[in-house]
């Protein structure tokens, strides 16, 4: 008996560490696109990046001209430039966003909402800057002047170092900014707010600045953050902003400063959450579902609706 509950044991001890061996590979093997898992984020942290926001002004922001009660814009998220999962479909994207331009409400910019890059390297920028450059000058072909791409950080990107490549490529070269559009002077205007939640967090700095900028900017705000706030899926969390009291904090804050809409990605899936005083609204893949979002603002009356659009 004894020899065979040692010999159990021992049978035991071998499966485990067969088990823990090929889990240990599995997973390194899996990291090798985005970097090893200890370096995902190039060592880069949120504080390091997104202390203190930007405030876009000038020729930065929208060129909205005419006076007009109502403009549109584009939400787009998870292009996953890189990607070899799934076939990519920039010319259909290209040919709806033609024809939204020559629609009678024509966006007026685009904001994307981060996992622009797969794995953070530098030939998916470069594919990005491409793919955006074809939406400028599809703009420009029909008159919209100063057209524009309003980036954020995802967590891809900051694979393999990605960082270092974003903050040189990928315009406005930070991701943490905010900027004021009144469009119509029938209008109050709406504040633009871009969070940085790349980590999977915003970091107490950036938090901290968020609330103090929003308390102070009057008038009515729409954000746009890479993570959900919040988001419930089979009553669990995983996609959304992790620390549960650093998102219990951010949507009182929301509630608080006048936040109407928050526009969200990551999860790759379609959601809202109605939370009141404002809604979050979780975008689907652009690359993954062939989906984005197309956003009408009404500058008299303060009200903004968005429709999820295919290509």
């Amino acid at each position: 008996m004894k020899f065979t509950w040692k010999k159990n044991v021992s049978h035991a001890i071998m499966l485990c560490t067969t088990i823990l061996s090929a889990t240990i590979f599995a997973l390194v093997f899996s990291a090798c696109e985005f970097g090893s898992p200890l370096y995902l984020y190039g060592g880069t942290s949120v504080d390091s990046r997104s202390r203190k926001i930007k405030n876009l002004q000038g020729a930065d922001i929208p060129q909205i001209e005419g006076n007009p009660a109502k403009y549109s814009f584009v939400i787009l998220t998870d292009a996953h430039f890189g990607t070899e999962k799934v076939e990519r479909r920039e010319n259909e994207f290209l040919q709806k966003l033609d024809s939204l331009l020559q629609g009678e409400l024509p966006p007026r910019f685009i904001v994307n909402l981060g996992d622009t890059l797969n794995a953070g390297r530098e030939s998916e920028a470069d594919l990005f800057n491409a793919a955006s450059q074809s939406w400028h000058e599809k703009a420009a072909e029909k008159g919209a002047a100063g057209f524009k791409v309003y980036s954020i950080l995802g967590n891809h990107d900051l694979y393999n170092g990605g960082w270092r490549f974003w903050e040189e490529k990928i315009w406005p070269c930070f991701s943490y900014y905010k900027f004021f559009v009144n469009a119509s002077s029938g209008g109050n205007g709406f504040w633009f707010y871009f969070l940085d939640s790349a980590n999977g967090t915003l970091g107490a700095s950036q938090l901290e600045d968020l609330e103090k900028n929003l308390a102070a900017d009057a008038g009515a705000k729409i954000v746009f953050c890479h993570y959900p706030v919040f988001d419930e899926q089979n009553g669990q969390y995983h996609f959304a902003l992790g620390d549960t009291m650093e998102r219990n904090k951010l949507l009182a804050i929301f509630a608080r400063h006048n936040v109407k809409w928050v526009f969200t990605g990551h999860t790759h899936n379609y959601g809202e959450h109605d939370f009141g005083k404002f809604v979050e609204v979780i975008v689907p893949s652009y690359v993954f579902k062939k989906r984005f979002a197309l956003v009408t603002v009404d500058e008299a009356s303060g009200k903004v609706e968005y429709k999820i659009m295919e290509y």
